[in-house]
């Protein structure tokens, strides 16, 4: 599903009030009602190395709902032998991932994010015939890499997502609803989010 906001900086204090609020009330139904959770949460991972250098990448971390009983370590190892109980997360409250931007100084002048994707195109052959790449905008997935050959009419998906980081136009909000025209977002993982730049 595609909502959810990104944060410019790594979680702080007033970032996390309003999950932590929806968690501890999960929490507190859960109690209420006498109903077991039959997992916890491991520690968050290192966050992932920022998508872009420049002009505002995404980093991300995730965790995983692992059986009350496990132990935990804050070696990546164990991170990556719990990756198979992400199965177990709907025993979990709360988010299994979260994003943060980065890098969202301005890149030296140059082409669009998007165009330079596209063009990594140009040197692969499509349907037998070599093509110059650029970006078409109007494709149903505005966070697929669509591109069109110049002076063609058509358009291909040249990759089933662009890189997160990649502006968009129709962000959703952290509700799922189409944020107000003219807000700000970058594609994650396929979705336009909501940018908090």
């Amino acid at each position: 599903m595609c909502s959810a906001k990104l944060t410019p900086t790594v979680m702080s204090k007033q970032n996390v009030g309003y999950p932590l609020k929806i968690h501890q009330l999960f929490q507190e139904r859960l109690a209420k009602n006498n109903l077991k959770s039959e997992g916890v949460w491991s520690p968050w991972s290192s966050w992932t190395p920022c998508s872009r250098s420049c002009g505002g990448g995404v980093s991300q971390q995730i965790r995983h709902c692992v059986p009350k009983n496990t132990r935990f370590s804050t070696n990546t190892d164990n991170q990556k032998r719990h990756r198979h109980k992400r199965k177990l997360s709907n025993h979990c409250v709360g988010l299994y991932k979260r994003y943060h931007l980065c890098n969202t100084q301005k890149c030296s002048k140059g082409r669009d994010f998007r165009s330079e994707q596209c063009s990594f195109f140009n040197k692969y052959p499509f349907k037998g015939r070599f093509y110059y790449w650029e970006p078409f905008l109007q494709g149903a997935e505005e966070c697929a890499l669509n591109c069109r050959p110049i002076g063609m009419g058509f358009y291909a998906t040249l990759n089933k997502t662009v890189i997160d980081g990649t502006s968009c136009l129709h962000p959703l909000t952290a509700t799922g609803k189409a944020a107000p025209r003219g807000t700000p977002g970058l594609c994650v993982e396929g979705c336009c989010k909501v940018s908090a730049v």
